[in-house]
């Protein structure tokens, strides 16, 4: 057996039930492929990812999954619209033939959700779609997709299961040289990139705030000074206002003017943490001025005559 880290929704072998799995271990999911099916399909391995990669199977599904995580919840109309798009970039098959591919696809079985009596595809990491159907409402303004380029779309589809979008921008590109310098590589990497991108798509909703920052907290031993600290954040913070936003059908924070990630920093956290935690006897909160003198005057600490006549 093998142990991976396990992701956030099931894969194609866990949902079709060819996967054995043990959950035991709460941090891991171990999972394997029996041996009599392994031996049944080994020698056909090679062949079947040959043939999805010549035939334009796998960027087809991989065009298909971008297009959901950069809106993550459309209409199967709107949909196919997008995929009509990639259909015409791509300029393979028949229309026929490429219309049968989608849906006969993996992505079109597994996504597809209904509500209301309205048939979806959604991003195979949202896992309330009618959270994000309802609180899109807050935006009803919004009336249209904003439209992004099939390599949009295949950028964005890339690294599965860890989808991640604009890190080839100037924001993007400061995120990733300054969680190098912070010490993530290779699979950790991706996934705070990931994570990142995640916790954007739910701003505004139990306090994912500071969750968008734990890359940066988690290393704050690491960094030298307040200001590298505060900048840290600020880079952050930039990456995830550009990217595309589920309840904003595409568009970023930047471009709707909301759901933006503000940040409001203190000059220096220890005086944020003493003023949090009076009992550490370090900061003694301000009198409001209409509280009566300690001094046992019974005037208002603003009229005391101890005060006046000092």
């Amino acid at each position: 057996p093998l142990y991976l880290d396990y992701p956030d929704f099931p894969s194609v072998l866990e949902t079709i039930k060819l996967l054995g799995s043990d959950t035991s271990d709460e941090n891991f999911r171990e999972v394997w492929i029996p041996k009599d099916l392994y031996d049944i399909v080994a020698p056909h391995i090679d062949n079947v990812l040959r043939e999805g990669v010549e035939s334009g199977l796998f960027e087809t599904e991989q065009a298909a999954l971008g297009y959901l995580c950069l809106y993550g919840i459309m209409t199967v109309d709107e949909f196919f619209d997008k995929m009509l798009d990639y259909w015409e970039f791509s300029g393979r098959h028949s229309i026929e033939y490429f219309t049968n591919m989608v849906y006969e696809s993996p992505v079109m079985k597994l996504c597809r959700v209904d509500s209301d009596g309205e048939r979806y595809m959604c991003a195979p990491n949202i896992f309330d779609p009618d959270d994000i159907l309802n609180r899109r409402k807050e935006y009803a303004g919004i009336e249209s997709l904003r439209q992004f380029t099939p390599e949009d779309a295949l950028k964005a589809g890339a690294g599965s299961p860890y989808f991640v979008f604009g890190l080839d921008s100037k924001e993007g590109r400061r995120l990733v040289e300054m969680l190098g310098n912070l010490g993530y590589t290779g699979e950790d990497l991706i996934r705070e990139e990931h994570d990142i991108w995640m916790n954007a798509q739910m701003i505004g909703k139990d306090d994912t705030t500071e969750a968008i920052f734990t890359s940066v907290s988690r290393k704050q031993e690491a960094i030298e000074s307040f200001e590298d600290y505060d900048e840290c954040m600020e880079i952050v913070a930039a990456y995830a206002n550009t990217l595309p936003k589920w309840l904003l059908k595409g568009y970023s924070s930047n471009e709707k003017n909301c759901l933006k990630v503000v940040l409001q920093t203190e000059d220096d956290p220890l005086q944020a943490m003493i003023k949090k935690n009076p009992i550490l006897g370090l900061f003694v909160p301000p009198a409001p001025l209409d509280t009566p003198c300690p001094c046992g005057s019974h005037l208002s600490y603003r009229n005391c005559h101890g005060k006046n006549m000092s």
